[in-house]
């Protein structure tokens, strides 16, 4: 059994413990928000004696180092993720005084007796018929995160969300939990490290046979990520554009079988289309520096990063005008409604260099509303209140 910290908050703020099963995996939306939330509270948490301690299964994987954050190894006791987050994590959270626990997957532990909060990316695992008619995710993954959800939001005092579309989503689906308990967040992004220029991590993906003009997708190939949309219309531009190639990055293969995707991309003549797979970081900067222009054309999204790293990167974006991009975005990206034909026009439109420069300056500014440290204050402050409500509670 782990001993309990002796690195209690040095202030009446509580000592956060963060689940971080999340670094289990290398790479993933989820995963890059909390690497980018805990980088910019360490600094914070340093300046004001805070202290998080972040919970592991294994040793080594908490991606950032400070004085204020401690890795706390919980080995898993079997194969079940759940047994972990509902009884591992609980026994161990339910020694702390002056603590709050937060779980960066939507899910508080069911045995939890200290306060907590959660955050919600999406609610893609719940029927929204005006945003989706198919289910995302495995079945029993559905019905899990359904059944957690719901008790968590009904639990939590607040619930952290991403977005004001997904406040809204959130308010709809949960209409007995008062509105003002979701409490709208934005992710922040990194400009400085999307602007690190690295030739070597250009001249391998070059040595994988990326040239430009190159069109740039990076993001998972699930249905809702709609790419079939975006290798239809890179055919097309091909007739015009014989040049360019399209660069798809993320994942290797879909998550659920998806026909419409196969038969888009095989409409792609060989050569013009490169799948890398999973990229590092110096590798994505580079395909986001060096691509024409960056396409994100998904039907649905809780936040939406990917356009936000294109535009830190220097990299004009076309995006869907669906649930929270144009939220994320603003005037700084050409929109279009993934549902209909409108992609091909705004990819012709990006073949002219003086759009290509004014979407280029207008997402520099845009990128500047999206800053991580911002993000950790508010999460910070929102740890407070949560410890504050639900201990005066009890």
């Amino acid at each position: 059994m782990v001993a309990q910290s002796t690195m209690e908050s040095t202030a009446q703020s509580p000592t956060i413990l963060f689940m971080g099963r999340i670094f289990d995996v290398p790479w993933g939306g989820v995963r890059e928000m909390a690497v980018g939330l805990l980088r910019a509270a360490a600094p914070l948490c340093e300046a004001e004696g805070r202290r998080i301690e972040v919970l592991v299964s294994r040793r080594g994987i908490c991606p950032v180092t400070s004085p204020a954050i401690r890795e706390v190894v919980l080995p898993k006791l079997s194969w079940n993720r759940a047994l972990w987050d509902h009884v591992t994590v609980s026994n161990y959270a339910n020694t702390r005084r002056n603590a709050v626990l937060f779980n960066v997957k939507l899910v508080l532990p069911e045995r939890l007796q200290i306060p907590g909060f959660t955050v919600i990316h999406d609610l893609m695992y719940f029927p929204q018929p005006a945003k989706y008619n198919w289910r995302e995710y495995l079945l029993m993954d559905t019905l899990y995160m359904r059944w957690g959800v719901r008790r968590t939001v009904r639990r939590a005092p607040f619930t952290y969300v991403v977005s004001e579309a997904t406040a809204r989503d959130a308010r709809e689906l949960f209409p007995e939990v008062p509105a003002e308990r979701f409490i709208p967040i934005h992710h922040g992004v990194d400009v400085e490290r999307w602007g690190i220029r690295d030739e070597k991590a250009w001249k391998r993906m070059a040595g994988i046979g990326v040239r430009e003009p190159f069109v740039f997708y990076s993001g998972g190939l699930s249905r809702r990520k709609n790419v079939a949309v975006l290798a239809r219309a890179f055919a097309r531009f091909l007739a015009k554009h014989p040049d360019y190639q399209l660069v798809i990055t993320g994942g290797a293969k879909p998550t659920t079988r998806d026909h419409q995707l196969r038969r888009a991309l095989n409409m792609i003549p060989p050569g013009k289309i490169i799948r890398t797979g999973e990229v590092d970081d110096a590798e994505l900067a580079a395909l986001y520096q060096h691509a024409a222009f960056f396409v994100f054309p998904s039907l649905y999204e809780g936040f939406g990063l990917p356009p936000l790293e294109a535009q830190a990167a220097g990299c004009p974006v076309i995006c869907s005008d669906a649930t929270s991009l144009p939220e994320v975005v603003g005037d700084s990206a050409l929109l279009f409604n993934p549902k209909s034909r409108a992609l091909l026009s705004c990819m012709e439109s990006l073949t002219h260099e003086p759009m290509r420069r004014e979407l280029i300056a207008k997402g520099g500014r845009n990128v500047q509303r999206f800053r991580w440290e911002s993000t950790a204050r508010k999460w910070l402050a929102l740890a407070d209140r949560v410890h504050a409500a639900q201990g005066a509670s009890r």
